[in-house]
Parts: structure tokens; sequence; C-alpha cells
């Protein structure tokens, strides 16, 4: 009997790849019904996730309507059109993790088509490695021709391994966003855990599980705690619903995906350089960030990756403080709850990180306090009106300067509005 083919064999693995290759989707779009897939495997994992129970979902929406006239009041935001309102609903892990997807997938359009390849000039390059190291074009549709019979077994394989890469990288894209999703979906308390883009509707999804075993964990009143979180979730539902902020937050995002090149070669020599049988460890190492690659330390990126922090620590700080504020109204001694919610900040998990992470994003404690402070100088120097002024348009949100001198962003503001009057007393 002869012995059977080897694993590591150049002729199998040739064939298995070349299998692979024709099996790929020809168009390079983000692979959604995927990224769905591996979101909510991630998120349910092998625990119950259960529906929550319908009466949750009545003393939910209850405090919601509480905590509504209170967000309104104190900030003079409208939190949904004229004859709706804005609730927490409670949901699965599962389903929190599905509604999330849809919520960000308007920038994940955006993101992936700016996160290309490091070896391409323009335009999808879908074709096999032809002579000389240049690439055979075609058709979407269209299977790729086998790449060119080579003496040399092990260049002919490491061409199809860089092949196989190549296409494998809006896959990639999918598994990363997907699993980045499931794995938040394991802490997250409510929708904007990750504040990237605005619920759409007035139904903001609060995972029931995690806001149970939280209010658990740090012997918390679970309906204090439930209060305080639709308090916190509003208030950054009536920011990030402004149409610019969002706007903004979503074209700094995709702008520091554009200084993001995935590199193929990344995964060329992962799977070189592992058994291919280990699928597994294949997934798991596709899974990590790190393997798109990373935005190169310019001055370019720095920028981006300034004016990000400036506005996520200004949403932060500003719905950090009105929580503390309505919270001390309807809750009274909220300080567990606010001590309970630091340490959560500071222990965070791998997967919010890897959230992060993706969207060039830092959301930690620091960035917190760094907008909390921003808020407390603006009112020491003014008041509340003036710190509405905030969301009033894109040019009122502070530089990265401003968050750390709000004086300077104060008086700019009065600079601006000087200027203002000056033209309509011209007019």
């Amino acid at each position: 009997m002869s012995d059977p083919p080897s694993r590591r064999g150049g002729d199998f693995l040739s064939n298995m790849l070349g299998d692979l290759i024709r099996m790929m989707p020809s168009g390079g779009g983000f692979q959604w019904p995927f990224a769905y897939q591996v979101a909510v495997s991630a998120a349910s994992g092998d625990r119950d996730d259960a529906n929550p129970d319908p009466l949750e979902r009545i003393r939910l929406e209850e405090l919601s309507a509480i905590a509504e006239l209170h967000v309104a009041d104190l900030t003079g935001m409208r939190l949904a059109p004229e004859g709706s309102h804005a609730r927490l609903v409670p949901a699965s892990r599962g389903e929190w993790a599905r509604r999330t997807l849809d919520c960000w997938r308007p920038i994940v359009d955006r993101l992936t088509p700016a996160m290309r390849p490091s070896s391409e000039a323009g335009g999808e390059r879908s074709g096999w490695p032809g002579e000389g190291g240049h690439e055979i074009e075609r058709e979407p549709g269209q299977a790729p021709a086998p790449p060119p019979e080579d003496d040399d077994a092990g260049d002919r394989l490491s061409a199809l391994f860089g092949q196989w890469a190549t296409l494998m990288m809006p896959m990639m894209v999918a598994l990363q966003v997907g699993s980045a999703v499931g794995h938040l979906a394991n802490r997250a308390l409510g929708q904007y855990e990750l504040p990237l883009a605005p619920v759409t509707g007035g139904e903001i999804l609060a995972v029931a599980a995690n806001v149970s075993e939280t209010a658990e964990s740090w012997s918390l009143s679970r309906d204090d705690f439930a209060l305080w979180l639709c308090v916190h979730e509003l208030l950054h539902h009536a920011v990030l619903s402004r149409p610019h902020v969002a706007s903004r937050l979503a074209a700094l995002v995709v702008e520091h995906a554009e200084h993001v090149h995935m590199d193929p070669t990344a995964l060329s020599q992962l799977m070189q350089g592992g058994p291919p049988a280990d699928v597994e460890s294949i997934l798991e190492a596709m899974g990590d960030i790190s393997t798109l690659g990373a935005a190169p330390d310019s001055a370019e990126v720095r920028r981006v990756r300034s004016e990000l922090d400036a506005l996520t620590a200004a949403i932060s700080g500003y719905a950090e403080h009105f929580t503390a504020a309505i919270a001390s109204r309807l809750i009274g001694a909220n300080a567990p709850i606010a001590e309970a919610m630091r340490r959560r900040r500071v222990g965070r998990a791998e997967g919010e990180k890897a959230a992060e992470q993706l969207f060039g994003l830092r959301l930690d404690q620091d960035q917190v306090d760094r907008g909390a402070r921003f808020v407390s100088g603006v009112l020491e120097r003014s008041g509340d009106q003036e710190l509405a002024r905030m969301w009033v348009d894109v040019a009122s949100l502070p530089t990265p300067a401003e968050i750390d001198a709000p004086g300077l962003w104060l008086a700019r503001l009065e600079i601006q509005a000087d200027g203002a009057d000056r033209d309509s007393g011209d007019g």
C-alpha cells in the first residue's frame, strides 16, 4: 500500500489552494452574511442566550420615559422626532450583535474600500500572479486562470499562497468586524458601548443578561442601575443623533482606515507557517486585528487620531457629566454605580479593545477623564448654555488643543459669535 499524500506536500497544497481560490467570491465587497454569522456565534457562545422576559421590557420602557424627560430638560436636546420617543429595550446578546451591525453598516461599508491591500495602487486586483510578479486581471464572476507551471514548486506554491491571501482580505475584514461585535456583546450594557454611529429609530438595545450580571457583581440595585443606564445611553443618543456629529465621527473613522494598508503577505506567511488542517488556530489568527496591518506613524495619522480622540473625549465627558447630574436627582447617592463603571472601563476586555482598535477609537478611562475635565473647565468659566453650543454645528466641536484648554474653545466661540453679529449688522 502506498503512503497517503502528505498534507504538507506541494501538490496537495497547490490543489487545495487552487480549489479555494476558485470558490472565493469574485467581488471584493464586504461579506455581510459572514460577518453576521461570526458576530452572533461569538455573542452567544456556549451559554444560554434566551430572549429577555417581557416584564423586563415594560420596566425598562418605564425607566426610559423618566430618563428621557430629565435628559431633554437638562440638555435642551430632542432625543426623537416629534410624536415619538427614544426607549431602551432589553435584548439577548445575539440580537444586540445583529442590531449593532445594522447600526454600524453605513460606516463599515465605507470602511472596507478604504482598507486597501498595501500592494494595490487602485482598483481591485484579483488575478493570478503572472510572470515577473505581475497580476493577471479577471472580470467579476470569472474563475482565475491557473498560474503558469514552474519548475520550482516552492515558488509556485508561494504565488498561490499570495493570491489566496489577497482574495481572502475582504473575508478577513468581515471576520474582524463580526468577531469584534460578537465579543463586545459579551460585556456590552447598551448600544452605545462603542459610540460609533447613531441608533436608527427609537429603540436602543440593552443586553439584559449583562445588565443583571453587572448589577449583581457590584451589589447594585437593579432598578437604580437600569435607570442610570437609561440616562447614560439616552445622553449618547442625544449627541450622536445630531447629523453633523455622526457625520464628523464617521468621516474621521474612514479617514483613519485609509491609512491602514492590509498586508496580504502576513496571511500568506501565517498559512505557510502552520498546519493547514488547524482551522481553529488559523481563524483565531485571522481574527487578530494586528493581522490586517497598522497605520504608519506619520504626522497625518497622528492628526487623525488626535481629532478622533478629541471628539470621543468630548462626547464621553459630556455624557458622563450629565449622567452624574441626572442620576443624583433620580437616584441620590449614585457613587457606587459611578465607581463600578470606572473600574469596568479600567478593566476592559480584549474584545472591547479590539473593537476600538478596528475603528481607530480610544475609549479608556483616561479619555473619559479628559473629556470630564473639559466639561468642568467650561462650566467653571461660563455655564450650561455655553456647553450646549458644542453640539450646534461642526464648527463648534472642540479641537484637540481646545479639549485640554477649554478657555481657548470658549474664546473661539465668542469670536465666531462676534463675527456673525457683525455680518448680520452689515446686512
